[in-house]
């Protein structure tokens, strides 16, 4: 019976731990976060960065409102014109490179951040008549319920026959990886 008590207090410190560093880490407890809104997440670009032909621009969430839960992978699709509706497409959306992972389910703490990597691939990698580049002044980025058609100037040039853009999972912090 003494062996069960000692069990039973080291599972509950145990427990202790987890519920404590979760609560240290800027994640709020999971189940009892409401998902985010359009109205809780301001949405912005954070620093570029370069590597083999391949510019990311991390998408940033950043929640103003109660801590709240977001997942998934963000729709981006480059746009000439301006905030309003006068916009016009250029290229297809970005190439989802997180096909086949399951979404985290991120709970963001007020004033915290979650991030999407948002590549656009040099189009001089291509082959002038796969690619047909054309300069975009904008991405528009939607994430299911949560964000509806958020739009970020953003100077690049894209391919407009395939796709020469890519997306992933959001992950926590606003460096996208």
């Amino acid at each position: 019976m003494k062996t069960l008590r000692i069990l039973a207090s080291a599972g509950l410190v145990a427990c202790a731990l987890v519920v404590a560093s979760g609560a240290m880490s800027g994640v709020a407890s999971a189940s009892v976060a409401k998902n985010c809104t359009s109205a809780h997440l301001k949405v912005s670009l954070g620093v570029s960065q370069g590597a083999a032909g391949t510019i990311y621009h991390p998408i940033v969430f950043t929640n103003r409102g109660p801590a709240c839960a977001i997942w998934g992978v963000p729709a981006v699709r480059a746009v000439v014109g301006g905030a309003s509706h006068s916009r016009v497409p250029v290229g297809p959306f970005a190439r989802n490179l997180s096909m086949g992972e399951m979404a985290v389910r991120q709970v963001v703490k007020t004033g915290h951040t979650v991030s999407d990597n948002y590549g656009v691939i040099e189009s001089g990698n291509y082959t002038p008549s796969t690619c047909v580049s054309k300069n975009a002044s904008a991405v528009v980025v939607t994430l299911g319920r949560f964000v509806n058609h958020a739009y970020l100037p953003l100077k690049i040039s894209v391919c407009t026959k395939i796709a020469s853009t890519t997306t992933t999972l959001i992950v926590q912090g606003s460096q996208g990886y």
